[in-house]
């Protein structure tokens, strides 16, 4: 009796041991099915081993597209790296759309550097140019990536007034933040690259919304008037040198005749001072009948002249 037990005792053990071997080795291929990972064309993979990356050499380090093998998560971890496409997401830190609430520090803004508030959101595009250094320093991505861009729109905007920000100089700020942005990305070692920065709205604070309107109002009037002033100067300084053109013509015309005018009575009044010499006389008569039949011309009368005493009347028309 005690045989026969012993004997079933034995078949059990037995039993139970052929089928636990077949359990670990179902287990152990499993495991080695889940192994198998898939990278897609427009990826690549990094593998951590324990925490640490696996391979020595760049080319072991990063997994092309392709079917890959890795032991379990507990020992290996897969990270597989968009590297072809070009990310995109939106950071609104520094922005609430249309609402106003009694406290503006319950809303995002940031302080320009006349000490106003400007409101600015931001469309970030970037892609992945180092896996390796992602994979590395990279836990969470979009809370990076919105720290980042959202200090140094608070930098770039302390560096500038409102009236850039919000009109004269947006261009200049979106140029100043990519540039601010992606030395970040590089000194920190984020394998990150910046494509674009994108402000697709720039505005003052819902609570003081009539007032930017106003003030930007007055702005545009200003350059308004200020074009307009442009285009009269620009219109009257011509008219004005061809009129100055043309009185120093005319005077000059003056100048000339009056000079030529001048001149021949300079040489009338000579020749007849020489007869006045030879004749004193007869040219005072002469020149006293001339002037004064002139003036009577003029005058259309008839005047009779007493003799001097000597009996001679002189009727002049």
């Amino acid at each position: 009796m005690k045989k026969n037990e012993q004997e079933r005792l034995e078949g059990a053990v037995s039993l139970v041991v052929k089928y636990f071997r077949r359990i670990v080795v179902a287990a152990l291929v499993l495991i080695a099915l889940t192994g198998i990972y898939k990278v897609d064309s427009s990826e690549v993979a990094v593998v951590l081993r324990f925490g640490h990356l696996s391979g020595s050499t760049r080319a072991e380090q990063i997994k092309e597209p392709g079917l890959h093998f890795a032991f379990p998560y507990i020992v290996d971890e897969v990270i597989k790296v968009p590297v072809q496409k070009v990310q995109e997401m939106t950071v609104k830190t520094h922005y609430t759309k249309d609402t106003k609430s009694e406290n503006v520090k319950n809303v995002g803004y940031v302080i320009t550097g006349d000490s106003n508030l400007v409101q600015i959101k931001a469309v970030v595009k970037y892609r992945i140019a180092d896996p390796v250094a992602y994979a590395l320093r990279v836990n969470d991505i979009e809370s990076t990536v919105d720290g980042i861009v959202s200090g140094e729109m608070t930098a770039v905007a302390a560096s500038m007034t409102v009236d850039d920000i919000l009109t004269a100089k947006r261009n200049e700020t979106t140029q100043a933040l990519i540039k601010n942005v992606q030395a970040v990305f590089d000194e920190l070692g984020l394998g990150l690259t910046l494509t674009n920065i994108e402000l697709p709205a720039v505005s003052a604070p819902a609570e003081t919304t009539d007032a930017f309107e106003s003030v930007i109002s007055a702005s545009v009037k200003k350059q308004t008037l200020i074009q307009e002033a442009n285009d009269y100067t620009a219109s009257r300084i011509p008219q004005a040198e061809a009129e100055a053109q043309s009185l120093v013509s005319t005077a000059k015309t003056n100048s000339s005749s009056r000079q030529t005018k001048a001149s021949e009575e300079v040489a009338v009044f000579n020749g007849l001072f020489e007869r006045y010499k030879a004749s004193p006389e007869v040219v005072m008569n002469s020149t006293f009948r001339q002037r004064v039949a002139a003036a009577l011309k003029k005058t259309g009368g008839t005047v009779i002249i007493p003799d001097g005493g000597n009996g001679v009347k002189v009727i002049l028309p």
